[in-house]
């Protein structure tokens, strides 16, 4: 009742008038009368002085009216929070792999600021597990997540299938390890330069040559896809990488792919986000959008990938 009635003050000193503020939020003249007289009684003092025409706010009342403006604003943010038609406002948090970070967080993020110039956009990488968990927990607004193909939507999620990545064996070009042409059990007996635990792609690796009775033997650990490609271009190791990003790494030419008969890999890009969104549901379709049209940019392009192989095509 209280905010009603210091909406009505707002009304009425905006207006200058009690008829064009009843006007204004569809009441009638007594009704803000009341709202006015209610107020007054709580607050223990006149708010407007009923001797003029038409009656003009106190001094007081204005003092009121300054601290009451900012706190109509803030209540209408606030209310403006669970509509899904509203502008976003505020802090977009997102969650994203490392490796689709790389190719589409420049895009989104300029696409978002474009769309939303106010607001706030926080990004974070995780594993795709813990991403999924932050989104339950409220903690992140939206996550792209990878997931082995083929995958269906999390439970208690919203979202969108964004495209399917096809994941390469690659070696050095300079120093092979192995046949252009090999098997599980061939890659089994060299080391490998992988990410760390929690990435969905060493997993599947692991459980493919756990399948054929070996074990997956690491030569270096580590975090970021183009250090790993440059340590695998150097000869230290195999590695696995997204057709889509080796196409974009700087060591392309240095790296050679092996076709593997017995092991095949592809990875579902989602969107997630909760059911309910409120007045970011906007952004959301926004960063979406960014990232499915990174992704089909790189697909669309005759890429670097195409072109080797077709002059081998050609040999």
């Amino acid at each position: 009742m209280l905010f009603e009635d210091l909406k009505t003050l707002v009304a009425v000193i905006d207006h200058n008038s009690l008829t064009r503020a009843a006007d204004v939020l569809s009441l009638t003249q007594s009704a803000i009368s009341r709202r006015i007289q209610h107020l007054e009684s709580v607050l223990g003092l006149e708010l407007l002085d009923r001797n003029s025409k038409p009656p003009q706010a106190t001094a007081l009342a204005r003092r009121i009216y300054e601290h009451a403006v900012p706190l109509m604003r803030s209540m209408n943010q606030l209310l403006d929070i669970s509509r899904e038609d509203a502008v976003p406002s505020g802090v977009f948090r997102l969650g994203l792999s490392q490796v689709i970070a790389e190719i589409v967080l420049f895009d989104a993020v300029m696409r978002l600021k474009a769309a939303f110039p106010a607001l706030e956009v926080q990004s974070h990488t995780e594993w795709s597990t813990g991403l999924l968990q932050q989104v339950s927990l409220g903690k992140l607004d939206a996550a792209t997540l990878l997931l082995p193909s083929p995958s269906t939507l999390p439970a208690n999620m919203a979202g969108r299938l964004i495209t399917t990545l096809e994941v390469l064996v690659v070696q050095s070009k300079r120093r092979p390890v192995v046949e252009r042409r090999s098997t599980i059990k061939a890659l089994a007996e060299q080391e490998w330069i992988l990410n760390p635990l929690g990435c969905g792609y060493r997993a599947a690796l692991n459980r493919a040559m756990q399948g054929a009775g070996r074990e997956l033997r690491l030569s270096v650990d580590t975090h970021g896809t183009e250090m790993q490609l440059k340590l695998i271009a150097a000869g230290l190791g195999l590695g696995l990488v997204p057709k889509t990003v080796l196409r974009r790494s700087n060591s392309y030419a240095e790296l050679s792919v092996v076709d593997v008969k017995d092991f095949s890999l592809s990875l579902d890009i989602w969107l997630i986000h909760p059911v309910q969104l409120g007045n970011l549901k906007g952004a959301a379709t926004v960063f979406g959008d960014a990232v499915a049209e990174s992704f089909a940019s790189v697909a669309a392009g005759r890429g670097r990938w195409e072109t080797v192989n077709s002059r081998r095509g050609s040999e």
